[in-house]
């Protein structure tokens, strides 16, 4: 249950959702990179952030020896306050802490581990505040704004280097994916330029792992992600051009079974389309004939629709019902 808590741990998890809700196309200078490189953070220490931890009674004590901190720190204190969510006040929860530590650890380990900890509550317990003060980023280059305001009040707090060992990780996992929907998102951009911007920061990002980011994404992501990446060269191609792009890239990221099955996606998609175009032009007739009252127009709508979707008309008839009453909604808020 613990998990659930390492993006409000972070504090920056509303960065991710402005990632996709589109504001990474807008322009912006880069401040930099918030975590200095000479930390070597690896695609293998990201992958052990968001993976389950043993943190059984057992494994503790090994998992601290020699240093307090390290990148096990972060994710045992967000065990820890799992484990003593029901304490009534940080006092509390301390003592059940110091009496936890006590009985897995030597006295001395746990009095080092504790004094972070304490600080760690007492951070979360701030943040709060320090949110609504930093306000909430609009672009990518306020939220890395917002990552470098951020990291920089954990090193007041914790001193520079225990804070870029305690956070280092989560902050390069969420500083990435916005440099990189930055240029994603990017309008101005043809394909091959946001191609070769990407390639820059993975080079610069992951070192010599850069030829391995891309294929962390299963490769439906990344075909709805080569398709963002070609956004303006798609819209300025023929139907044709557009067509043998798309297949292009997707011969190239899935098999040929699963490009057969694409295919017959779209071909349902656009015989639907087809079907519903071909309906309402038919409906419009009906509405506009002078000729027919409307219990006249209703019934031969119906039958139309029986016509046109067979088994699926009642269910093309709820889907009517419930498109009409959004748009009553949308005009009655006005």
């Amino acid at each position: 249950m613990y998990r659930k808590k390492i993006a409000a741990a972070a504090g920056i998890a509303v960065l991710a959702i402005l990632i996709i809700a589109g504001i990474a196309g807008r322009k912006g200078r880069d401040d930099g990179y918030v975590i200095d490189k000479s930390y070597n953070i690896k695609l293998k220490d990201i992958e052990a952030f968001y993976r389950d931890t043993d943190f059984s009674d057992d494994s503790i004590k090994d998992r601290f020896t020699g240093s307090v901190i390290n990148r096990y720190t972060l994710n045992f204190f967000m065990s820890l306050e799992e484990r003593f969510k029901d304490a009534a006040s940080i006092e509390d929860h301390m003592q059940k802490a110091r009496e936890y530590l006590y009985s897995v650890m030597s006295m001395d380990e746990a009095d080092r581990l504790l004094a972070v900890y304490e600080t760690y509550l007492n951070y979360q317990k701030s943040l709060a505040v320090k949110s609504k003060e930093w306000g909430t980023p609009t672009s990518p280059e306020e939220a890395i704004a917002l990552l470098h305001r951020l990291q920089e009040y954990r090193r007041d707090l914790f001193g520079r280097e225990n804070a870029d060992l305690l956070f280092g990780v989560s902050v390069k996992a969420e500083e990435y994916p916005i440099r990189r929907g930055a240029i994603i998102g990017n309008r101005e951009m043809y394909g091959a330029e946001k191609e070769k911007k990407l390639e820059d920061l993975n080079r610069d990002m992951w070192g010599d792992e850069a030829g391995s980011v891309e294929a962390y994404a299963k490769p439906y992501t990344r075909y709805r992600e080569k398709l963002r990446i070609y956004g303006r060269d798609l819209s300025e191609m023929s139907a044709d051009e557009k067509q043998a792009k798309v297949r292009e890239f997707r011969e190239s990221l899935f098999t040929p079974e699963e490009v057969q099955r694409l295919d017959e996606v779209d071909r349902s998609v656009a015989e639907a389309k087809q079907r519903e175009d071909n309906y309402y032009a038919l409906e419009s007739r009906i509405m506009n004939d002078p000729d027919l009252d409307a219990d006249e127009k209703n019934r031969k709508i119906r039958e139309l629709q029986d016509r046109a979707f067979g088994e699926d008309a009642d269910a093309f008839r709820r889907r009517q019902v419930v498109e009409k009453s959004l748009d009553m909604s949308r005009f009655t808020s006005r």
